[in-house]
Parts: C-alpha cells; structure tokens; sequence
C-alpha cells in the first residue's frame, strides 16, 4: 500500500518568504498543498482552507509527527514554524471515535476507516499488517478492510510483519502459497484442478464466485476456492 503526497522543494517554507504551507487531507486521504502566510493561525483557518462550511459540521484533525492524531478547536492556535506542524485533516462529522495503534493515540470522526488509512497514520512500513485486538483473538485486516470503530470502548490496534507465505484451500485441502497476486490460470495449475473445469472463489458470505479467465486474484492468508465443470457436463 502506497499513498503519495505532492512534494514539493520546501514542504513548509518559512522565514524570509513569510510563506507556510501545510498539507490538507480529507476524509479519503487526498491532499493538497495550501500556504498561509502568517506564521500562526487558529483551526478556523485551517477549515477555511478547506472549504469546510459551516465549521460546526467539520472536525479538524492535526496529523503530528509521531504519526497521532489530536483534533483542533476553531479558536485553537497553532504555530507552523514549530516542527511536525504541517498536515491537518478536514472532515465532515459530528463525533470522534478514538483508537490506537501500537499505543499511538488516534481519533477519527468517521465510524468506519480503512486498514491502508490507518496504517499510512501510523506511518507503518510496507511489510506490516494492520491488526485487530478483538476478544475473539487477533483479526488480520486487508489493505481495504474496514475497521468499525463506532463500538463502545477504544479499538485496539497493532502491526505486525507481513508473512511471506499464506495458506489457502482447495476442496478443504491446504496449499501454502507465496503472497503475492496470481491468475486464475495460476490457481488452477496450483490446484491440480480437472482439466476443463472452472475455478470458484468462495466468498466470506459463503457464495461461490466464478473466477473469469485471466482474472487476477491477491492471494491473503485463508482464502478459500473450489471448482465446478462447465455448464451441461457432469462432474
């Protein structure tokens, strides 16, 4: 997972230009540059910049270095010479759901955010996996998973080292397999499957899904398949 932010030369100019620029981020983490030019400005200014009208509506959160978030009151000064002083978030909500990761200190006004979001916060490696602390044991999350966090309590959240091999099934037999995206065709060969018959995805619902020609799946650790022959043969 990746999440590119415009660069520029100076991401916070400063002194003889009397320029300050911060980087603004919405709900679905798209930012952009805004400068400002006093040094100090308070959170209304920050919502301003950001289109975020009437202000009661919006929450604005101060993304600090530590990778935490803190939210910001309307009338709150900020410095933006001070170091770490350069990414807010603007979101629409009446409500803060507070969470951690790794300990670090979190809130979000949202009752749902994605695991890839949470871990571009806690500014997590490439090779960590985003965690869920549950009473039923560890949850492994998926990039695009979504993490409730509108349940009473803090969610407890945790990185760990993504493994190199996951186990899937075919038929209930286990494969271990390398991480990583494969072709239907792929799978197919893999699983020794019947010449001829087509390859299913059994779904978390428990539906089964025909995977098309080609198709490309992104292999994660208990996925399931199955196969079946094609319309008008027995099996």
């Amino acid at each position: 997972m990746t999440l590119r932010i415009p660069q520029d030369e100076n991401p916070l100019d400063g002194g003889a230009t009397g320029v300050f620029t911060v980087e603004l981020g919405d709900e679905a983490f798209r930012f952009r540059r805004v400068p400002f030019d006093d040094r100090k400005v308070v959170g209304a200014q920050i919502a301003a910049a950001a289109g975020a009208h009437p202000i009661e509506e919006f929450v604005i959160l101060h993304h600090l270095t530590s990778g935490e978030l803190e939210s910001i009151r309307p009338t709150e000064s900020l410095d933006l010479r001070e170091e770490g002083v350069k990414r807010f978030f603007v979101v629409r909500g009446d409500d803060l759901h507070r969470f951690t990761v790794e300990g670090l200190s979190m809130e979000w006004p949202k009752g749902k955010l994605a695991a890839k979001h949470i871990k571009f916060l806690a500014k997590a490696s490439e090779d960590r996996v985003l965690v869920l602390d549950s009473a039923e044991g560890d949850i492994v999350l998926d990039d695009d998973d979504l993490v409730d966090l509108s349940a009473n309590g803090v969610e407890r959240l945790l990185l760990r080292r993504l493994p190199k091999m996951v186990t899937v099934y075919y038929k209930e037999a286990p494969f271990e397999l390398e991480r990583g995206i494969y072709t239907t065709e792929q799978l197919v060969a893999v699983f020794s499957a019947p010449a001829g018959y087509l390859l299913d995805l059994i779904e978390r619902d428990g539906e089964f899904r025909e995977l098309k020609a080609g198709e490309r799946i992104k292999i994660r650790e208990g996925l399931e398949f199955s196969s079946h022959p094609p319309a008008g043969h027995s099996s």
